[in-house]
């Protein structure tokens, strides 16, 4: 549908039947794309600031979302890291400041250096919280607008386009890892700018040089954000091609390749930008990186299961749902009943076939090596093996269905923008939309659901004295207290309850302490963040006192900090160990003499 303005028509004639010539004609006025790109980008945040944001925005520098896990301060972290060692000339996928003393390869961990350096000007002013919580305000959105982009240039259409945003930017899969501050899952525009680029390109818009060197940039973007997603959007994108040779005409196949070439040019382009990083990372792979669990493969069950908030007074299915393992790829029976139909009434689309195609070949790849049904293994896969591949066998396979809702979403614009000349049947096509989008959305995460947490993480201790738990950041650290009990580069261990707060804490003070410890992903390092010698103590024994002893003299620990907010019991053992302890500023130090 097309935007327009109308106006009554001047230039009429005088009375000497001449027009006036100072009157020009008005001609309509259509919003042109750019214009409706932004009032779809505003509509996107504005919902999802209403819906979800609403507790964030006004306190955007309180760490409030999923502190009860490690992710999000690892990101907050992350957005700190990357500015201060490219201004300190330091090697930002190796850090010496975390993990001491030998520090942590970050190489294998999702850092997200693209997002990182495009916040940066928000970190420098207002500080690394702030950009985190700016990250996931607008994470979604973005990604909305992302997708209406390539359905507004798919068909041609606003209101079809701006329906079909949110099934991608707004789907289970975004919303869910939002809520849990996991940015590098979120931030996902780029897949969607990628298919709007190859549109470009595919009507003329787009040359070949241009399209190269935009598809390169988009590229190389996506390996500095997130490298499984650029995997997986390399295997699908792949996939594609293949499927558009088999579904095209003759005369179109030609065209096809042209394209295949252009675009391998554009990895290649990308290979170059993105091989700094590739070499360091092969020089230095890690010798256990393997994830494949079933926990990562798709559960078939869950794309038609809601999880337990949204079950819309069906009680019958609280079973079932809470049997799932994975509930970020709820995809609802409306939405695929719409696919079904847009499949079936305009299977003649040489589009919608590679689009159904495409779909199905995601939906396998999700499946992982093996087949999962209501967290049944029922058989091993074929395809199974390919999850051994060196760029795989760390990939979780449930992340392709990321790719699944933008097949969706084009699906979703292509339903509604296909002519009729029934009324009951468009306002149908419609009914059956807004159904899908209301089944997705019926119960949209909050960002601030998961302030406190309701149950400790299972690699806790269960038996938690009654936490005081406040997500602001310690007087000790804000008032600058803790210039005062630790030196400059001086090596402490944080210890609480609160996730990866060793790595906020030391990214909120600008990198002025060493931490051991810390979280970077959980096949690198410990799920508690504390050193190994450190979180053996809340069951001590003789051997594991001394242990821990040799650790903080060959680490030189200068200090131990408990968090008192989030303190567990164990945490002050310290003191039976004759270390000296101090209260100050929400927090108690227990002072170690370091190793000369």
């Amino acid at each position: 549908m097309r935007w327009t303005t109308f106006a009554n028509r001047a230039g009429q004639s005088t009375g000497a039947g001449i027009a006036d010539p100072e009157v020009p004609e008005p001609r309509r006025k259509a919003i042109g794309p750019a214009l409706q790109g932004l009032i779809a980008f505003i509509i996107y945040l504005a919902a999802f600031v209403a819906l979800s944001g609403h507790a964030l925005f006004p306190h955007l520098n309180v760490p409030k979302v999923g502190q009860d896990k490690v992710d999000p301060n690892f990101y907050v972290w992350a957005w700190s890291w990357w500015p201060y060692a490219l201004t300190h000339g330091l090697n930002p996928l190796h850090s010496h400041l975390i993990g001491a003393p030998g520090g942590y390869n970050l190489a294998w961990a999702t850092t997200s250096p693209a997002v990182a350096v495009l916040v940066w000007p928000i970190t420098a002013a207002a500080g690394p919280i702030a950009a985190f919580n700016v990250t996931l305000l607008l994470a979604p959105p973005a990604s909305a607008w992302a997708a209406f982009v390539a359905a507004r240039k798919l068909t041609g259409k606003f209101w079809p386009a701006l329906l079909a945003g949110p099934v991608y930017g707004f789907s289970s899969y975004e919303l869910s890892h939002d809520a849990s501050g996991q940015p590098n899952l979120t931030v996902t525009l780029l897949p969607a700018l990628m298919v709007y680029l190859v549109l470009l390109w595919w009507d003329g818009t787009l040359k070949r040089t241009g399209y190269v060197i935009w598809m390169t940039v988009a590229v190389a973007l996506e390996f500095y954000t997130f490298v499984e997603a650029f995997a997986e959007i390399t295997i699908v994108g792949t996939a594609a091609l293949v499927v558009g040779l088999a579904v095209a005409g003759a005369a179109v196949r030609p065209k096809i390749a042209r394209l295949a070439v252009y675009t391998a040019a554009a990895y290649a382009g990308a290979i170059v930008i993105a091989s700094p990083y590739l070499f360091y990372a092969l020089r230095n792979f890690p010798k256990v990186f393997v994830r494949q669990k079933p926990q990562f493969s798709l559960d078939l069950a869950s794309l038609v299961i809601p999880g337990k908030h949204r079950l819309f007074g069906m009680n019958w299915l609280a079973a079932a749902s809470g049997h799932l393992r994975e509930t970020a790829s709820y995809i609802a029976i409306p939405m695929l009943v719409l696919f079904v139909l847009l499949a079936v009434f305009t299977w003649s689309s040489r589009l919608v076939r590679m689009l159904t195609a495409l779909f199905a070949v995601i939906i396998l790849l999700t499946l992982g090596p093996h087949l999962i049904i209501d967290s049944r293994r029922e058989f091993t896969l074929p395809w199974s093996g390919i999850w051994r591949l060196p760029l795989l066998r760390s990939a979780e396979p449930v992340r392709f269905i990321d790719l699944g809702y933008l097949i969706l979403a084009l699906g979703m614009a292509i339903w509604l923008s296909t002519v009729t000349v029934r009324r009951t049947v468009l306002w149908a096509r419609w009914a059956l939309a807004v159904a899908a989008l209301a089944a997705v959305f019926a119960d949209v995460p909050s960002l601030a659901s998961v302030v406190v947490p309701p149950d400790p993480p299972q690699y806790w201790e269960k038996a938690n004295p009654q936490l005081k738990i406040s997500n602001d950041i310690p007087v000790f650290f804000t008032a600058g207290t803790y210039k005062k009990y630790v030196k400059p580069g001086e090596n402490v261990v944080i210890l609480s309850h609160r996730g990866n707060a060793g790595m906020l804490f030391q990214a909120y003070t600008d990198f002025y302490f060493r931490i051991g410890g810390g979280f970077i992903n959980d096949a690198l390092s410990r799920a508690d963040a504390l050193p190994q010698d450190v979180g053996a103590l809340r069951q001590p024994t003789r051997q594991r006192i001394q242990d821990f002893e040799n650790y903080a003299r060959r680490a030189g620990v200068g200090a131990l900090i408990v968090e008192n907010a989030w303190a567990e019991k164990w945490m002050y053992i310290f003191a039976t160990l004759g270390f000296k302890s101090t209260d100050t500023g929400g927090v108690t130090i227990f002072q170690v003499t370091p190793a000369k």
